[in-house]
């Protein structure tokens, strides 16, 4: 049964140029819905799922899925580490030369922290020479 079923949708993966092992084992897909979608074909939890598991083409839908949905999980990585704030050190070095702007930005009684964190951002990329925070800010 599963042993059977396990042996389709890893031929059908490395069509997709996956290695199988790469999915199970690795901490980065551990509660991932590529690994969900994986173990629910291995292991259907129903008579129904189970019928429609063991259809001639089903391996390769859910690998065509699988495939899909380990894209996806990288893109959101990529994306997380592409809107990183740069430190400091790195902005300097990015922008060395650049002068400051002779502006001074005062925030006062800023309740949101988010609303702060942006404005801060953006006051650094604008190259502004001071911030003054005050009152509840």
């Amino acid at each position: 049964g599963s042993d059977v079923r396990r042996g389709r949708l890893h031929e059908a993966l490395s069509t997709f140029g996956i290695e199988a092992s790469v999915l199970t084992d690795s901490a980065e897909f551990r509660g991932s819905a590529a690994l969900r979608a994986y173990s629910s074909f291995i292991l259907p939890k129903s008579a129904g799922a189970l019928a429609v598991a063991d259809s001639p083409q089903r391996a390769a839908v859910v690998a065509n899925n699988i495939a899909f949905l380990i894209r996806e999980h990288k893109s959101h990585q990529e994306e997380w580490l592409r809107n990183h704030d740069r430190s400091i050190a790195e902005a300097e070095e990015i922008l060395d030369g650049t002068p400051r702007q002779p502006l001074t930005l005062v925030l006062d009684n800023v309740r949101s922290a988010h609303n702060v964190g942006n404005i801060l951002r953006a006051a650094e990329a604008a190259r502004v020479s001071n911030v003054v925070l005050c009152g509840i800010t």
